[in-house]
């Protein structure tokens, strides 16, 4: 089964006194580009988040949000002199240009050094550490296994719509295989009736006409573009049947079909053929569209 790279999958988490919130969204995009949003002081995980990620997802641009709430917030002492430090560098800005404003006391608190964590000891501050690596990733697991069976259920909406389009494609190649007799004889039968009309007291050599009629022939032959576009299908229809990774595949073989209706439509002028090209080239392009939402 082939997978869609729009996914989404949310999870909350609550384990002795804390609470955790992942939020995972992933959108199409031609490669693997994992965007992590949290908190700074957890910012040791976002490595092995990323890992993660790669680990179950191919393609598409996947945004991660984790939340982490204690109960319990780590005790901290205010460092006085950085805080002053800061506010006096803030009021000299102020005088200097002129500003309106001033350092308030939620930027201050948040600024680097003005507050600092009372551990416990190294050995304290490594367990809860890997406390929470442990509770995070879980949350990460879980939320990446809700996004990929929503990939999965979207992949097998494209492949059944995909699969109807490449059976329409079939059909017109078919019709067009089946009309490349009928494309010489009435060549044959405009060229006598031009030749007529032009030159009408001057017979027509028959063996003249022959080349004439042969030439033709040969300079529109799509026989060999049928082949290959009956190759295409097939091959597209087997990238399908492996399933992971396949939009790229899917992606380059669609390059190649569009290339093949185009010396369709213009080795020939015949109504039909230019008629069956068209509903091919429309095929080709609903197929794209389909294909840029393909893991």
């Amino acid at each position: 089964m082939i997978l869609s790279m729009t996914g989404y999958g949310t999870v909350s988490l609550q384990r002795e006194g804390a609470a955790l919130g992942v939020e995972v969204r992933t959108v199409n995009h031609r490669f693997l580009d994992v965007h992590i949003r949290l908190s700074r002081e957890y910012g040791f995980l976002e490595t092995e988040i990323v890992q993660l990620v790669r680990d179950t997802l191919r393609r598409g641009r996947v945004d991660v949000n984790v939340t982490v709430q204690a109960a319990c917030a780590p005790a901290s002492l205010v460092n006085l002199d950085t805080a002053r430090s800061y506010l006096d560098v803030a009021a000299r800005l102020k005088d200097e240009f002129h500003l309106a404003d001033t350092i308030d006391l939620k930027t201050l608190i948040l600024l680097p050094g003005v507050l600092e964590n009372q551990g416990n000891g190294a050995a304290d501050a490594a367990a809860a550490d890997a406390y929470l690596r442990e509770f995070v990733l879980e949350g990460v697991r879980d939320s990446l296994k809700t996004v990929l069976q929503m990939r999965e259920r979207e992949g097998k909406a494209l492949e059944s719509e995909m699969r109807v389009h490449l059976e329409g494609m079939r059909q017109k190649i078919a019709a067009l295989r089946g009309l490349m007799p009928s494309i010489v004889v009435e060549y044959r039968q405009k060229l006598e009736e031009r030749l007529q009309y032009l030159l009408p007291q001057v017979s027509v050599d028959p063996q003249r006409l022959a080349q004439e009629v042969a030439l033709l022939s040969e300079r529109s032959d799509i026989s060999e573009e049928i082949t290959r576009l009956e190759s295409h299908v097939g091959q597209y229809a087997g990238v399908l049947d492996h399933g992971r990774e396949a939009g790229k595949k899917l992606d380059f073989l669609l390059q190649e079909m569009q290339r093949e209706v185009n010396t369709v439509l213009s080795k020939t002028g015949h109504l039909e053929v230019t008629r069956l090209g068209i509903a091919l080239k429309a095929d080709v392009e609903k197929l794209r569209e389909q294909v840029q939402n393909v893991e």
